[in-house]
């Protein structure tokens, strides 16, 4: 895939035609960041085209408050984010005490540390800003080096930790991250952008 500069780059609302480009983008992005922190299975029978129908239905539902947001170059995603109101209530005593999560974030593997990221994440606060919250957070995978990185860089704070069990073994552990100020984040995240 090309390298291209961030100007070239379209940030648009996904819509339910995207499903199937985001279903493929997350068996691309989830292969490649998950390798070695989830079991190989998963991430091996991780199909496409049997996600795309979800994804359709998501990106319809006009009533769930879901933000997302597709970061293309010439008609091909390169990246997608999610977010909305925070899911509260999965598992009591660990969650992260803000009014609106990112439930997803990911740029193909060969478009990482580029700042389409940033681009991508300020994106998403501007959109929840304009949707009246004020502050998110995010669950990530333990382990992913990648995006601990990027979320320390753009002034996330650590939230403690929880694990995944499926079948009554840990599947995977994830790690919070919390934004208290969406509004300084989206300009921290747009003068890096400039710079």
């Amino acid at each position: 895939m090309k390298k291209t500069a961030l100007d070239a780059i379209a940030i648009r609302p996904a819509t339910p035609d995207d499903a199937m480009a985001i279903a493929e983008l997350k068996v691309i992005t989830w292969r490649d960041s998950y390798a070695g922190l989830m079991p190989d299975s998963a991430l091996a029978s991780l199909d496409a085209r049997a996600e795309a129908p979800h994804w359709r239905d998501w990106l319809e539902d006009t009533t769930s408050g879901l933000i997302a947001l597709v970061l293309e170059e010439a008609g091909h995603l390169i990246g997608y984010g999610l977010a909305g109101p925070m899911r509260k209530g999965d598992r009591e005593g660990s969650e992260i005490d803000a009014d609106a999560e990112i439930y997803a974030i990911y740029i193909h593997p060969e478009r990482q540390r580029a700042g389409f990221g940033k681009q991508l994440f300020a994106g998403l606060a501007e959109r929840l800003i304009d949707a009246g919250y004020a502050m998110a957070g995010l669950w990530m995978v333990g382990g992913n080096d990648k995006a601990e990185n990027f979320y320390q860089a753009i002034g996330g704070e650590e939230q403690g930790k929880r694990v995944e069990i499926v079948n009554g073994r840990i599947a995977f552990r994830e790690k919070g991250w919390l934004w208290r100020d969406l509004r300084q984040l989206r300009t921290r995240l747009t003068l890096k952008s400039i710079a």
